[in-house]
């Protein structure tokens, strides 16, 4: 029996499809020849310019493929590059002592009722130990735990302590070892890390308390003989500022996912993106772009942040106004799902530890906007069922707490300032300028457009499965 090598098959294989191009070539224009005159007589040119085409329309194509795929992983990167530079360094908590303002971008849609603190792991080097404190007031707090990708992987909260101080290894997914004593593992998706604690802060006077009890919530590498601490000034590498508008983005997205391989099922799409030159390595991906594909790259850049921005569509459900979005915080194979909550709402929770409904419009689907006056009225069987508390925040179109005159941007039920109505029920007014006599129930809002987002924190048991329906914001006129 004959047997041939690898290479001389590959160069059959190459020599018998550039002979069937060229007879096809051929066959073109000896048609030609016999019939009417052709108006163009290259028809070899025109193929070559049509597979050229092609080539672009599938770095297109693919291009979108894989910045909606990838928009998590940079957003990651590009947030934590700017907060390891201006907040902490790796594997270190930063802690806020004041709540979110308008100014505060280090999220979209950050709320302005918890203190927030948050801190960026490599667990290449070394696990880190995660501690928190007893916490006998039962003060809302969780730490949230999200990989690479923007997935949530864990909380650790009051809602899991049960109000008890615990220790916590979190490792990465290769990482084998002896945990300390009285200490549980958890281990990571991704070796990249992104820690989020947010504490709960019961009103004006309860700032300092808070703040105290959130520095109590500390990291600590966990060493062994054989190991060194990290540096302490360790950062992360620099992202380029246009990286989500040039090709800097599909570098900085295979950086990522060459750190942080993704679960095994994805291959089969990262193979795909191959196709169109953007390879595993960031090195292969730099060395397979070529015209064609460049083109169709720079064309998907264009395009896909508008498609990404428009996601919510297929996950939406809205009920007298009120938007809910499923899935959040963890989302399996639904990429588009994922990259338009990185774009909306990054860092956004599993709905068992906070709910989220966003509102655009009023009953009758005029949007919102300073130039009118609201009320939202909630029955006592309408109020958020909950086991901390819920809040209202008012937003801008950039999605980031509206400047408003007011300094306030919030309600919410745990300041013990709402007047509830004898039965209950519970009226806010959302406006502009101060109700006369209502002011406990006002909800300050900016001069133009603008958005609420009702949360629910540590909604009731199984609450959180079920289809809420929340009353609608009506417009509120005079009467004659």
């Amino acid at each position: 029996m004959l047997r041939f090598s690898k290479k001389i098959i590959i160069s059959l294989f190459v020599t018998v499809v550039w002979l069937s191009f060229f007879f096809s070539s051929f066959h073109t224009v000896h048609a030609a020849s016999e019939g009417s005159p052709s108006p163009n007589p290259f028809p070899f040119t025109q193929r070559l310019k049509q597979l050229a085409k092609s080539q672009e329309d599938l770095a297109y194509s693919l291009g979108i493929q894989a910045y909606i795929y990838g928009y998590p992983l940079v957003m990651t990167a590009k947030t934590m590059a700017e907060m390891t530079r201006t907040r902490a360094p790796l594997n270190q908590f930063y802690y806020s002592d004041t709540l979110a303002s308008p100014s505060f971008h280090d999220i979209v849609t950050p709320n302005s009722d918890t203190l927030y603190m948050s801190a960026w792991l490599n667990l290449s080097e070394t696990p880190m130990i995660l501690s928190v404190p007893e916490n006998p007031l039962n003060r809302y707090y969780t730490v949230q735990m999200l990989d690479a990708y923007t997935n949530t992987f864990r909380n650790v909260s009051n809602r899991s302590t049960q109000g008890h101080a615990g220790r916590y290894a979190i490792v990465g997914p290769k990482w084998s070892g002896i945990v300390p004593a009285n200490t549980h593992l958890i281990k990571a998706p991704t070796n990249t890390v992104w820690l989020i604690g947010r504490v709960e802060v019961k009103g004006e006077g309860d700032l300092s308390k808070a703040v105290s009890f959130e520095k109590q919530i500390t990291l600590a590498p966990m060493l062994s003989s054989k190991q060194v601490p990290p540096a302490a000034a360790q950062v992360s590498p620099a992202v380029p500022d246009d990286v989500l508008t040039s090709l800097s983005f599909y570098q900085v997205m295979t950086e990522m996912i060459q750190s942080n391989p993704p679960p095994a099922c994805d291959r089969v799409l990262l193979d795909q993106f191959a196709l169109a030159g953007i390879g595993i390595s960031p090195d292969e991906t730099q060395a397979k772009l070529r015209p064609r594909a460049i083109a169709g790259l720079k064309r998907a850049l264009a395009d896909a942040p508008g498609i990404i921005q428009n996601g919510f569509l297929p996950y939406t459900k809205v009920t007298n106004g009120w938007g809910s979005f499923s899935p959040v915080g963890t989302y399996g194979n639904q990429f588009l799902a994922r990259a338009f909550v990185a774009y909306s709402g990054l860092a956004a929770n599993v709905p068992e530890e906070e709910m989220y409904f966003r509102a655009y419009t009023d009953e009758k689907g005029a949007p919102l906007t300073g130039t009118k006056r609201y009320t939202l009225h909630f029955s006592k069987e309408q109020l958020p069922q909950t086991t901390a508390f819920w809040s209202i925040n008012v937003y801008n179109n950039q999605l980031y707490l509206a400047t408003i005159a007011a300094n306030r941007s919030s309600v919410r039920s745990n300041t013990g300032t709402l007047a509830y109505n004898p039965d209950g029920s519970l009226d806010l007014y959302i406006q502009k300028e101060p109700p006369p006599g209502k002011e406990a129930n006002w909800l300050p809002t900016p001069a133009g457009d603008f958005n609420l987002v009702l949360r629910v924190f540590a909604p009731a048991p199984d609450t959180w499965k079920n289809p809420q329906k929340w009353p609608p914001v009506r417009e509120f006129k005079n009467t004659p």
